[in-house]
């Protein structure tokens, strides 16, 4: 009877050991063998470079009127929406991934997002870096307009 209870013992404990060390890979990402910093829910930064089309219109918009354009995106904030022009991503991989539709929700401080939607900006060349979560929000550290 002993031997048996050991046994029990030992095999409730080994299962205790096995179950938390799979939670524990499944919480670093370590699930089917992914190893990328987006696997593993460190984001890195993404600088997008492009420039604005248009303030305060809808993406379908932009396309009817120009069906030839390419890497249009609509991005929303709580100042409104534009419709940005994509020309390069420095992690197109996590780019695309995450950002289709083509809609991206940002979150930036005020100051950032009325730069970003000046009308002196209008067709410049503007860089945005910022982390892109899976919740397709991009939230702006940094808005570079050239002049």
């Amino acid at each position: 009877m002993n031997t048996f209870r050991n046994k029990l013992k030992i095999g409730v404990a080994a299962t205790l050991v096995l179950t938390s060390l799979g939670t524990a890979a499944v919480a670093q990402g370590f699930v089917g063998g992914f190893s990328s910093g987006y696997a593993r829910g460190g984001h890195n930064p993404l600088q997008i470079n492009g420039s604005v089309v248009c303030r305060g219109c809808r993406l379908e918009e932009v396309q009817q009127a120009h069906p030839q354009a390419k890497d249009l995106y609509q991005l929303a904030s709580k100042h409104g929406s534009l419709v940005f022009k994509v020309a390069s991503v420095n992690d197109p991989a996590t780019f695309n991934a995450v950002a289709w539709p083509q809609r991206l929700w940002l979150r930036a401080s005020d100051d950032m997002l009325r730069q970003l939607a000046a009308e002196d900006t209008l067709f410049k060349p503007i860089g945005l870096t910022g982390i892109l979560g899976t919740a397709r929000t991009l939230d702006v550290t940094d808005v570079a307009v050239s002049r």
